[in-house]
């Protein structure tokens, strides 16, 4: 990869390789869980094999989903910029969250 970008002369930055705190997904997945938890606080103890486990998670994760309120969706994109500019500050790294 770094003969790509020395071949066509692209500078680099160094970064860090991975800031969970900008990876928006990181933080829906956290608002699943939470929702997951409140809807079925004994899921981790459900009984059977792991494929019956599967189905269970199958049929509660989509209401589990569906329950999130939009606006918590809505005030983790608008918190985006804060963060990046966060990170921008900090040389790379951000640890508010």
């Amino acid at each position: 990869m770094l003969t790509f970008f020395e071949r066509y002369a692209i500078p680099r930055e160094s970064h860090p390789a991975y800031s969970p705190d900008l990876n928006p997904i990181e933080h829906a997945w956290a608002l699943l869980k939470r929702q997951l938890l409140a809807d079925c606080p004994d899921i981790g103890d459900y009984p059977g094999d792991p494929e019956k486990v599967k189905k269970k998670l199958a049929e509660v994760l989509p209401r589990c989903w569906e329950k999130i309120p939009l606006k918590q969706f809505e005030a983790l994109w608008r918190s985006m910029p804060d963060r990046v500019q966060a990170v921008i500050e900090a040389k790379g790294w951000y640890t508010r969250y």
